[in-house]
């Protein structure tokens, strides 16, 4: 294992390796049947938002001019509905009726909701002492954004309200990114899969459901998954082609000084010197990654413990594929509760959100899987730290 670098270094080094995604072209109508898709161009205004002056109140459109000289009682002459053809409101003590999201007609300029009229023989009466103000209950035409204004930049996440939005402007044919075709690749003689019955020296499989979850909830990626054998030939021959035939690698386990990690040393093998192989953090230290080239994904190699693989995607290999995407990743929480944590290395540590802020949630050791169940993150924890309630941390 190569020296210890810090966990900021590793991220650097990452961010700095991971190459942006290419770029596909999808309807709208598929955006919207799987959510979470990324932009990979901004998305501009066809024309000004609103299009026009809109009526907010159903109600009546008046002159305020006509208010101001003290008329009570105003003529209804006819209709706007939404969806027809602009109005023109004629001077004098007239009205017009206006429902919500019809055109302002012209020449009126104030709308009085409909509760706080009486309608008597065709005349509209305004209650005795309301006071009607100018643009009232009217949206203007350009105040949320102009023709050509960016409505939806790169990099944003399209959910209900960005698809919403790229409808509203015509946008039925989204450039995106790609979704990468990922590996992942298991390792291990004592692990057997989740519906068969363990002897006492066996264990069930279960990094993939951790690992497919997060990239399948974040929609960051394809993922195919294989479990190997202890076997050097077995995994050589596997690791040639997810090397080959896929965007990215993820393996589990292995990457250790054991006499059965084969993993990295035929990683090396293959694809040379890794670009770090330990982080100076707990869970995770023999976390591994080689950069991508013109030919060779990149490869991160967790390690094999349950708490170690949940840390390190969280940590690493989610925000490597955002940044593969143009996103940003890493947020900021605050402590409810002090924490102190008696260690060399930086805690990778799980947390659970509570309405006074987050309470970190150490598990007793990296295999220790349950400790995870309900948390919400990870937070990353200074070395040898003691930390008051109300500090800010970043989380993952």
């Amino acid at each position: 294992m190569k020296p210890l670098i810090s966990s900021e270094e590793a991220t650097n080094i990452i961010s700095d390796s991971i190459e942006e995604s290419k770029v596909e072209i999808i309807s709208l109508d598929s955006a919207c049947e799987s959510p979470g898709r990324v932009l990979a161009t901004d998305i501009l205004a066809d024309r000004d938002a609103p299009p026009f002056d809109r009526v907010m109140m159903d109600g009546i459109c008046i002159n305020t001019y006509n208010h101001i000289l003290g008329s009570w009682r105003y003529k209804i002459i006819g209709t706007q509905a939404a969806g027809a053809e602009k109005m023109i409101l004629p001077k004098g003590e007239f009205a017009i009726e206006v429902m919500t999201g019809a055109p302002m007609p012209t020449d009126a300029n104030a709308v009085i909701p409909v509760e706080k009229i009486d309608t008597v023989d065709g005349y509209a009466l305004p209650h005795e002492g309301l006071e009607v103000d100018d643009l009232q209950f009217v949206h203007l035409q350009g105040t949320d954004s102009k023709q050509g204004d960016i409505v939806l930049p790169k990099g944003s996440v399209l959910g209900a309200a960005e698809l919403a939005t790229a409808a509203s402007v015509g946008a039925d044919q989204l450039e995106v990114y790609k979704l990468p075709n990922i590996a992942l690749i298991t390792t291990g003689d004592e692990v057997i899969q989740p519906h068969e019955v363990p002897t006492d020296f066996q264990i069930r499989r279960s990094h993939p459901a951790a690992i497919k979850s997060l990239i399948n909830s974040n929609n960051l990626g394809n993922i195919t998954d294989k479990h190997l054998p202890d076997d050097e030939e077995i995994i050589e021959e596997a690791l040639k082609t997810a090397i080959a035939d896929y965007d990215m690698v993820i393996l589990t386990g292995g990457i250790s000084m054991g006499k059965f990690d084969f993993v990295a040393p035929l990683l090396e093998k293959l694809l040379g010197e890794a670009a770090f192989h330990g982080v100076a953090q707990k869970p995770g230290k023999p976390f591994a990654y080689w950069k991508p080239s013109d030919n060779t994904p990149p490869v991160f190699a967790l390690p094999g413990n349950p708490v170690s693989v949940m840390a390190t995607m969280h940590r690493y290999v989610i925000p490597g594929l955002k940044y593969s995407m143009k996103q940003h990743h890493k947020k900021s929480v605050s402590l409810a509760d002090s924490f102190q944590w008696n260690n060399h290395l930086t805690g990778i540590l799980p947390f659970k959100e509570t309405n006074d802020g987050i309470i970190i949630c150490p598990p007793r050791n990296s295999g220790d899987y349950l400790a995870l169940v309900g948390c919400d993150g990870f937070v990353e924890v200074p070395p040898e730290s003691k930390l008051c309630s109300g500090v800010t941390l970043a989380a993952f």
